[in-house]
């Protein structure tokens, strides 16, 4: 166990690193949304492409074994791979002992997974579902594999270095899910795709760790500045009170991530064994674009928020500050287009998945709605993640799931459509309480919270409004030229709705994604 060694006028990068909290936060931002968004357009296209040769039921028997998959997904690494990310000490201290640790429990759970696929079938109450469960254990696996480099990008905001990993595992799955659905191979082309974009993912991201510390080269790229260019002495390692620190702080957010897999999936649960796979097939396409332009967006800026909320924990009055400007800036991107998916469901849901998934166009107004609510409270959790107060995400979860389970699952027994807007209403409810607890505990009053996000929230009802009634009255067959339309008319109104509420919404947004600027 060593640590840094240097004089008093250059500081280790390590040291340095953590003390300009945001300095990065633009440039990592742009870069994340940029992966981002380069391998969800892969993402996107090889979905259209599937949606035309796969039946709905080949995605609701998948989704129902990504739902098995997923509670060990969830555990892979006990969180250790957050709490590398969040530690306030030397990364040459931490890292061989969170290698180790990563890689042990990607082992282990992965193996468990692969023998529980029978009793997890059965608990799902479909057999088909065991050779699936265990393809796909590969995957969950190599996931876990690529947990310690993926932690190491992102505790030194390397998120340009994360773009190869991400958008080669887009490809990889795209190619390989295509060429198989054409074979004829059906549900198993999505879960070959799924275990050959994992292995490329590992791959990438361990070459360009190696890179990065300057012990394997990458082909064509450059070894830049970069803290990781001061590796820790060893890969691999073990250190007992560092394991215990990260396991402490880790397993906290391990139940959380175990409370929000089982919230995030009570609706597919409850579809699933109470309405059948192609009532889950329609439910799952209906939430791939809410997903995709909403959910993901806020997942990709929360890696990077984290990171500064966590540099800035020590700091009350920057941290506050800084997640104003943040919520606000991300509303201005989000909330928009989970209500304009709302509003131009039907001819979005023809376009982009034909005619076969004509009874997803209402669930997508409900989940487009969804996904709007789930953006304007999503990153209080990164606060509390930040300063310490994961307990309070437990805390909430566990309140969720005793709210949520009962009324989906009441809700199923309906319809689809039900269980849609159930889940709009428990998240109402809940993303208040997030507001309401934030200012209680981290000291940011629910009033300022409240107007950070109005003026957006504000323009993009009003955009709906008007693009729903382009929807109703304009007179046009085909569904993409009126797409097309609505997109242009709802962006016009917005921008101007928002130009109105508040002249430094769009400038707010700019400075968050320039390249060295911060929110």
């Amino acid at each position: 166990m060593s640590e840094h060694v240097t004089d008093e006028h250059h500081p280790p990068p390590e040291e340095e690193a953590r003390s300009t909290p945001t300095g990065r936060v633009g440039t990592s931002t742009v870069w994340n949304v940029l992966q981002y968004g380069g391998s969800k357009l892969v993402t996107f296209v090889s979905t259209v492409v599937l949606a035309r040769l796969l039946a709905p039921e080949a995605f609701g028997l998948v989704a129902l074994a990504l739902l098995a998959i997923n509670i060990f997904d969830r555990l892979k690494d006990l969180g250790v791979g957050t709490a590398l990310v969040q530690h306030s000490g030397s990364w040459r201290r931490i890292a061989p002992t969170g290698a180790t640790l990563t890689l042990v429990l990607a082992l282990g759970f992965g193996l468990l997974c692969l023998v529980t696929a029978p009793w997890l079938a059965a608990l799902l109450g479909n057999d088909a579902l065991v050779p699936l469960i265990q393809a796909l254990s590969v995957s969950m696996l190599l996931q876990g594999l690529a947990v310690f480099p993926d932690a190491a990008l992102r505790r030194h905001l390397a998120f340009k270095e994360r773009t190869l990993p991400e958008l080669g595992g887009a490809v990889v799955k795209a190619i390989v899910s295509i060429g198989m659905a054409l074979a004829g191979a059906g549900a198993w082309s999505l879960v070959w795709g799924q275990v050959a974009a994992t292995a490329t993912m590992a791959v990438l991201y361990w070459l360009v760790y190696l890179h990065l510390t300057g012990r394997a080269r990458v082909p064509g790229a450059e070894l830049t500045a970069s803290p990781l260019a001061e590796p820790a002495d060893r890969h691999l390692g073990w250190d007992r009170p560092v394991a215990g620190e990260l396991l402490r702080f880790g397993g906290s957010l391990s139940l959380l991530a175990l409370l929000a897999l089982v919230i995030d999936n009570l609706d597919y649960f409850s579809i699933g064994r109470r309405l059948g796979e192609t009532e889950l097939g329609y439910y799952t396409m209906a939430f791939r674009l809410p997903e995709l332009v909403v959910i993901g967006v806020c997942i990709v800026i929360g890696q990077v928020l984290f990171s500064s909320f966590s540099r800035l924990q020590d700091d009350r009055d920057a941290l506050r500050e800084h997640y104003l400007r943040a919520i606000a800036a991300v509303a201005t991107l989000t909330v928009p287009a989970g209500l304009g998916l709302a509003a131009a469901a039907g001819p979005v849901v023809d376009t982009v998945f034909g005619e076969q998934y004509a009874p997803s166009e209402p669930i997508l107004v409900v989940l487009g709605c969804y996904s709007a609510v789930y953006a304007l409270g999503f990153h209080s959790g990164e606060v509390y993640k930040a300063t310490g107060h994961a307990g309070l995400l437990n805390r909430l979860a566990i309140a969720q799931v005793a709210v949520f389970a009962p009324v989906l699952w009441l809700a199923a027994g309906r319809s689809t459509l039900a269980v849609a807007v159930a889940f709009l209403a428990c998240h109402v409810a809940f993303t208040l309480l997030r507001f309401v607890v934030t200012d209680r505990v981290i000291g940011i009053p629910l009033g300022a919270q409240l107007r950070a996000v109005a003026p957006a929230t504000v323009s993009a009802l009003v955009m709906a409004g008007v693009v729903t009634l382009v929807d109703r009255l304009v007179p046009l067959p085909q569904p993409f030229v009126l797409l097309v339309l609505e997109v242009l008319v709802g962006a016009v109104v917005y921008v101007g709705a928002l130009a109105l509420l508040d002249r430094q919404a769009l400038p707010r947004v700019t400075r968050m994604l320039r390249p060295g600027g911060a929110s």
